[in-house]
């Protein structure tokens, strides 16, 4: 009789594992981007210092290294300016009055553990490096009224990195770059509780070449986790972060090009965990895009989200675990483009009301390696999907 009771208890304890969708330890996610009900990922943060050697990315669920696809790309590094100004006082007037004394040579700025309520927009220009303490340790927010940007990047050579930005659900946007101009890095950041996006680059004019990094930041509760809008070829790296709970997609890139989205962690987004309409040359790569799709159009119930056309575009979805969103592992939407990949990605547990795991219509050719389920092509055009 033991026995019998003993094996009921393992099965039991397998069946609420299985529930819980993410291997780590965490909590369960709750506050806007969630639905009542829902089943939901766990909290993950990643770690505050990359543990994997230069070229490689830390896969953010599983902890594994693995070798980033375009290590040339991203942040290039420059040198470290002379000048460091240390904030003694935490007050928004010794910060301003500490920006002041910033040569035009650069400097690097380090705020202590404290909370900085703000009343204007900071703003970085050339060869800065601004670090706080650490997440959660050396915060800046706005003060009651304030609804503007917490931080905006108006130059070239940027650092900012051991930070928390919490908007208190009333400022804009956390670190915004439509002023910046490239070789920017954005690392160990949280940001959270905002109107706008987490982190928001965009430009109306051509921006090539702009090697941008941005990893091991935790962005949450805001409108798009990380909005990118380069217009041009960017050849960015944005790998190892975690986006959840944010009111519509963990990132959104949008008329751009050459960007690598590699380790990420996006769960429980509104809409998709990742969209990229008239986007071309992005590479997911090893993500884990779980639980999003929760707006009730089907257009954004997705893991991942193609929309318009851009007929020369290819896109490249490779080793990504995408199960369990509200709808569609990938989707694409009033689309016409060139190429899709797909590599060996896990779709079970996103499907549309049909039983489709992948809607890839209006694509010119389509090659899959591994099992992706059903696969909708559109009629007539069953000749565009390669199975290898």
């Amino acid at each position: 009789m033991y026995r019998y009771i003993w094996i009921l208890l393992v099965a039991f304890m397998i069946i609420v594992m299985e529930g819980c969708g993410a291997s780590g330890s965490g909590t369960a996610v709750t506050g806007e981007g969630s639905e009542a009900g829902a089943a939901q990922g766990v909290v993950i943060e990643p770690p505050s210092g990359s543990p994997c050697q230069a070229g490689a990315f830390y896969q953010v669920r599983s902890g594994e290294c693995i070798a980033l696809k375009h290590p040339a790309w991203g942040f290039q590094g420059f040198t470290t300016p002379a000048e460091v100004l240390k904030l003694e006082t935490c007050s928004e007037g010794a910060l301003r009055d500490l920006l002041a004394k910033i040569p035009q040579s650069g400097a690097t700025v380090t705020l202590p553990a404290c909370t900085l309520q703000i009343s204007d927009t900071i703003g970085l220009y050339d060869n800065v490096i601004f670090e706080g303490a650490g997440k959660g340790k050396t915060i800046i927010t706005g003060n009651g009224d304030f609804d503007a940007d917490l931080l905006s990047l108006r130059g070239e050579n940027i650092i900012v990195r051991n930070l928390t930005f919490d908007g208190g659900g009333k400022a804009l946007g956390g670190i915004v770059g439509t002023h910046a101009k490239n070789n920017i890095l954005i690392e160990n950041v949280e940001i959270k509780n905002l109107h706008g996006s987490g982190i928001y680059l965009q430009t109306e004019t051509p921006w090539r070449d702009t090697q941008i990094t941005i990893r091991q930041c935790s962005i949450s509760k805001t409108l798009h986790g990380i909005n990118i809008k380069t217009h041009d070829s960017a050849k960015m790296l944005i790998y190892s972060n975690q986006l959840y709970a944010n009111r519509e997609y963990g990132i959104d890139m949008s008329t751009t090009s050459d960007i690598e989205v590699s380790g990420n962690y996006m769960h429980d987004n509104f809409y998709a965990g990742a969209k990229s309409p008239l986007a071309d040359r992005i590479w997911y790569y090893h993500n884990s895009i779980n639980y999003n799709g929760k707006a009730p159009d089907p257009e954004e119930r997705a893991g991942i989200v193609y929309m318009l056309s851009n007929p020369t575009a290819q896109i490249f979805i490779e080793y990504n675990d995408l199960r369990n969103n509200g709808g569609l592992a990938y989707a694409s939407w009033d689309a016409d483009f060139d190429y899709l990949l797909l590599r060996e990605n896990l779709v079970a547990g996103s499907h549309d009301s049909n039983g489709y795991n992948i809607r890839a219509t209006g694509i010119k050719r389509i090659d899959v390696y591994g099992d992706h389920g059903k696969i909708w092509v559109g009629e007539g055009n069953e000749g565009r999907i390669h199975y290898h």
